[in-house]
């Protein structure tokens, strides 16, 4: 039995659309089981923990508020570590030999 080429283009196209069709229904499924996924992981964690105000601290003025963020003055500068001081002998010239001193 021929079939006519345009028999044989209706039947391609048809197979393409459900080629088509059957990739969307797989994409939305795949897809769904994300999500459902997503929503089970999502209830099974431990709600966040929200910190309380106590009503005795309330009460209570800080005495020193930059000291309980951790910002503070900045301290007086602190002296000159000898250590730290350059080598007075780096002022001397260093491409002659040291001589020793005369008596």
């Amino acid at each position: 039995m021929a079939e006519s080429p345009r028999r044989q283009e209706g039947l391609q196209r048809v197979q393409i659309g459900l080629t088509g069709v059957a990739g969307v229904i797989l994409l939305v499924g795949l897809a769904n089981i994300v999500i459902d996924k997503a929503r089970v992981d999502d209830s099974s964690t431990p709600p966040p923990v929200v910190a309380t105000i106590d009503a005795n601290a309330s009460a209570t003025a800080p005495k020193e508020p930059l000291a309980e963020l951790g910002v503070q003055p900045a301290p007086e500068p602190a002296p000159v570590v000898p250590d730290l001081l350059p080598d007075p002998n780096l002022a001397k010239p260093m491409d002659r030999e040291v001589q020793p001193a005369q008596r």
